[in-house]
């Protein structure tokens, strides 16, 4: 076995907010009530009769279309005004916006990632501009940050504990709607309804969950607003939400091939090696459930939880951790969301890992998963590290096919302390080099794991334009990767602990 190294220690700790992106309603004003009109607005091709509350509901029925509207709600539009002053407290200096936006609250069919591909639906925030930039503008699915699983941490509810990373959301959106693009950005499959029978938790990270989400997502804008849409596709994320839009490209040619997806925009994306989640089990003291370390702590709950949940099936999300600890994993999986008092909630049960987790599983798959080490060799450990092994895989998949050949655009800040230059630079690697995908990066060195969305977002917007509609091309966005240096002045390179496999 290799031993633990400070760069592992680093790379892991300094996820002290695995996303501090996060959603919310685009309207101050509602929480999510229902104050909102009946609405048939001009730019919606269906009806907007529902109430704002109802499309959060889990509807009766699911029909075998995919992106089927189930719910449509009108909620209050945002003017330039509104959207430039809130950009505007969030540091961005880009274009003025040039458009006000028609927002909603809508419901659509989509599918789980459990392996009978079950039907599912998912409540998402529309953004319609007042005034579109093209006749035909775009179709863009907006994917967000981490926000932690529970039914009232969607990005449709809005939880006033959020506000601190509500932020990073409407860094991403607003300077699109407001430059004249259509934007969906979907809660994903399972927070609506949340707990409703078949209905489990959206799986962190897990790409055959989200990317279906993510995907259905642009079928349900193409039904909302066909008038005003080209067929051409964008997908946009951050932090998690980068890995949910890097994971609907991967899936894309198999799941929606009909779908016509131009390019992909991402910033500080999580496209680490999954099998991290597994890492921090492999030495728990250096790991405390506290300061730096609590948040990859509190994702390796959530990753492993949900996957339980969606791919063992119903009561088995707990299956992972001390039979002592399964009520209350669940019980703070099921109310706690991003920060708020949740990392005091997760604290209190426990001082690492080893206090959660099942020592059986920390012992099948551990040091497989940093690579310090091979999978048991006899059962039932065998069987269990091979299993989760191919699931920490699963959620990175390698770019293929019709996929290799899209325009990626990735924004990273080389201030981030959220996902560090030496795990950027393994995700960089990965799609650059291994994959070989069309990718261009662009480093700005004053940024940090928030900040580059509000100082690239506006770029972002330009060069969906010089891709979609044969704008300007934007120029030059900042640095490329070689500008990475470490402390001594040499270049960063990939972390290999755990490997980037």
């Amino acid at each position: 076995m290799r031993p633990l190294t400070v760069p592992l220690v680093f790379a892991l700790a300094s996820l002290s907010a695995c996303s501090s992106s996060s959603g919310g309603n685009a309207n101050d004003q509602d929480a999510g009530g229902d104050t909102a009109p009946a609405w048939v607005g001009p730019d919606v091709e269906v009806a907007c009769t529902d109430t704002i509350a109802s499309a959060f509901e889990a509807p009766t029925t699911l029909p075998a279309d995919h992106g089927a509207i189930l719910k449509c709600a009108h909620d209050a539009d945002m003017s330039i005004a509104t959207m430039t002053a809130q950009l505007t407290s969030y540091g961005y200096t880009g274009k003025p916006l040039t458009s006000a936006a028609h927002v909603y609250r809508v419901q659509f069919r989509t599918e789980r990632g459990d392996p009978a591909h079950t039907a599912g639906f998912s409540s998402a925030i529309l953004f319609l501009p007042e005034t579109p930039r093209a006749a035909k503008v775009p179709v863009i699915v907006a994917s967000h940050g981490s926000r932690g699983q529970a039914g009232p941490c969607a990005l449709y509810q809005r939880p006033a504990a959020q506000d601190t990373v509500y932020e990073d959301f409407q860094r991403q959106v607003l300077p699109l709607v407001g430059s004249g693009y259509a934007v969906l950005a979907p809660d994903l499959a399972g927070y609506a309804g949340y707990g409703a029978p078949g209905n489990p938790p959206s799986g962190y990270a897990l790409t055959d969950d989200v990317a279906r989400s993510t995907l259905d997502g642009v079928r349900a804008l193409k039904k909302l607003a066909p008038s005003i849409l080209s067929d051409q596709v964008v997908i946009v994320g951050h932090s998690q939400g980068g890995h949910t839009a890097l994971s609907a490209l991967a899936e894309w040619e198999t799941y929606a091939p009909e779908l016509n997806v131009v390019g992909v925009v991402t910033f500080a994306p999580l496209w680490m090696p999954q099998r991290s989640w597994g890492t921090i089990l492999l030495a728990p003291g250096i790991y405390p459930i506290s300061g730096s370390t609590v948040t990859p702590n509190a994702v390796s709950v959530w990753y492993h939880y949900t996957h339980g949940e969606i791919l063992d099936g119903p009561g088995h999300g707990g299956d992972v951790f001390l039979a002592s600890k399964r009520a209350q994993i669940k019980q703070w999986v099921d109310s706690q969301c991003w920060a708020g008092d949740g990392w005091t909630a997760l604290e209190a049960l426990g001082a690492d890992s080893s206090q959660l987790f099942d020592p059986a599983f920390i012992g099948a798959i551990a040091n497989k998963a940093s690579g310090n080490g091979d999978c048991p060799t006899t059962d039932p450990g065998k069987t269990t590290c091979l299993l989760w092994m191919n699931r920490y895989f699963a959620d990175r998949p390698h770019l293929t096919g019709k996929a290799l050949s899209i325009p990626i655009m990735l924004f990273y800040g080389a201030q981030d302390t959220t996902i560090t230059p030496d795990r950027m630079t393994c995700c960089i690697d990965r799609l650059q080099t291994t994959d070989g995908a069309k990718l261009k990066v662009c480093i700005d060195p004053n940024a940090d794991h928030g900040g580059i969305v509000a100082s690239r977002g506006s770029y972002a917007a330009e060069w969906i334009a010089n891709l979609t509609l044969g704008g300007p091309d934007p120029g030059n966005c900042g640095a490329d990767v070689t500008s990475l240096k470490d402390p001594t002045g040499a270049q960063v390179v990939c972390n290999q602990l755990p490997p980037n496999d």
